[in-house]
């Protein structure tokens, strides 16, 4: 939701003055041998700082502009002054005389953006009556009588914060499905404002998501940079999306570099009913842990040094929170030797989504749950064999500041999976503060991990347990917590392994949109 106005306050002359002496004492000091020229004086020069002069009425800057050889008289330009905030109400004025070497005087209107200062968006509302309020984005009609009735009332008085807050909390409970907007612009009178509150469709009330971003770029201090850039062309019904990844090991167990191509529809014929298709081509580079690992484990299948994927699916929305999906993901594997021989990985890809979410005044929930199941078999012409489960369940509470994430991961494989299919932890959102080529440096058949953060706006605390291991092997459940700068789209963290043998710290951090 964007910003909100702050409350009403009365906004009185000794305020401005002393908000205007804080914002201009570089100014001040550079003027220090200046001193006030006396009424009357002579004007040099109009100088306007903060606003380009193109941004008034040209009436207006007429009359600035011919100050210059009149006679000083503050009052004028007190009166300039605020025709200047009544054309822009989202600025505040104060005006600076000083006296030029040659006795005559030098004006300066310094105007200042009331959005770029706290103190000074909380003054806006006293100063100007509302003029009208408006709804857009849907019509006036899907909103119950009785809280238009509220919004009308509005006319004819001073904005109140805690009042119009109130009101986009009730707007948003009787429109759950959209994010609401309240924004301020001009009335038609000097001293009047208007009041809109905007109504835009949450991107989670289509019944079918374009596929989420996977754009980031990442450091982890064990395993060094990684990138991908998705760049998304579209409408809202249909999307084209090239993909790029730069040396990106953040993922899976191979370091894989290369590109993909997608096309996507959220929408045929109906909103029920989406299909996508991805073909994607990527080289590998291969850590020296795990092809040791591989060295001594001849079962689990060979690294490949180039993989060429197609994978088409079919997705039908049963209600607006469950998805299910059905498709395929083929795969040639070229063999990391010199032998012209490739290996095929084609499976069967079914998949459950579910994805609801909650709003009520100041608290928001949300429940993200999927189950996903591949098949590759013989009747698909695979040279490996395997089955494949993964099922995820992420629970998120955000009131006001505080935001608490929970996360669980379960997973198993049966069969020769190839390595991209294999399961890791220990990288920049999972098992936090190992090195993942310390704890399955092949992969594993099987994984548990379960994560709890908190967040305070963007400081946040996390704890992370996990294992991913093999069928015939031990199970070892391992721990990490960590501290850092966490929001959704960038972090920089330190993590520390709770019940290893060495005590170590690893720092992350990278952006992720």
């Amino acid at each position: 939701m964007a910003r909100r106005l702050p409350h009403a306050i009365d906004m009185r002359p000794l305020s401005l003055l002393l908000l205007f002496l804080a914002l201009c004492v570089p100014w001040q000091a550079a003027q220090a041998q200046d001193t006030e020229p006396p009424e009357g004086t002579i004007i040099e020069s109009v100088d306007v700082r903060g606003l380009p002069r193109d941004n008034l009425s040209p009436g207006l800057r007429g009359e600035l502009d011919g100050l210059t050889g009149e006679r000083l008289n503050r009052p004028r330009l007190t009166e300039l002054a605020a025709r200047i905030e009544a054309e822009r109400p989202d600025v505040v004025v104060a005006v600076r005389t000083a006296a030029s070497p040659d006795g005559r005087a030098r004006v300066t209107f310094l105007v200042v953006s009331i959005s770029d200062d706290g103190s000074l968006v909380e003054n806006i509302n006293a100063r100007y009556t509302v003029e009208s309020v408006e709804i857009q984005g849907i019509p006036d009609s899907e909103i119950s009588q009785a809280l238009r009735d509220r919004l009308q009332a509005l006319v004819g008085r001073r904005l109140d914060h805690d009042e119009a807050e109130e009101l986009d909390d009730r707007l948003e409970a009787e429109r759950p499905g959209f994010d609401v907007t309240r924004r301020i612009s001009r009335g038609s009178e000097r001293g009047r404002i208007r009041v809109v509150f905007e109504f835009s469709e949450k991107e989670g009330t289509r019944w079918i998501p374009f596929t989420a971003s996977r754009s980031k770029f990442v450091y982890h201090s064990e395993q060094g940079w990684s990138g991908v850039l998705d760049i998304p062309m579209g409408n809202r019904n249909h999307r084209v999306t090239a993909g790029f990844a730069f040396d990106n090991n953040d993922d899976l167990i191979e370091e894989y570099s290369g590109f993909r191509f997608g096309f996507e529809s959220r929408k045929l014929a109906t909103d029920r009913l989406g299909a996508r298709i991805e073909i994607s081509d990527f080289n590998q580079t291969w850590k020296d842990p795990t092809l040791l690992a591989l060295a001594v484990d001849p079962g689990i299948p060979e690294p490949y040094r180039e993989r060429l994927t197609v994978d088409p699916s079919v997705t039908f929305a049963l209600t607006p929170f469950v998805r299910v999906t059905g498709g395929a993901s083929i795969s040639e594997l070229e063999s990391l030797s010199n032998s012209p021989a490739s290996q095929m990985a084609s499976a069967l890809l079914a998949r459950v989504d579910y994805d609801q979410r909650w709003h009520q005044p100041r608290v928001t929930q949300r429940v993200e749950a999927s189950y996903e199941f591949r098949s590759a078999t013989e009747a698909l012409e695979s040279d490996l064999i395997y089955k494949r489960h993964l099922g995820k369940v992420r629970y998120r509470y955000t009131q006001r500041r505080s935001t608490v994430i929970a996360d669980l991961a379960l997973g198993g494989i049966t069969g020769d999976a190839p390595l991209f299919e294999r399961f890791s932890l220990g990288d920049s959102s999972t098992l936090r503060g190992w090195n993942k080529y310390d704890i399955a440096p092949a992969g594993g058949d099987r994984v548990f991990h379960a994560s709890l953060e908190y967040r305070y706006r963007v400081l946040g605390l996390f704890l992370d347990s996990g294992s991913v291991w093999d069928s015939n092997s031990e199970m070892r459940i391992r721990l990490s917590s960590g501290f850092g700068v966490q929001s959704d789209n960038a972090f920089v963290t330190l993590a520390f392994p709770l019940n290893s043998d060495d005590l170590g710290v690893t720092f992350t951090m990278g952006v992720r949109f």
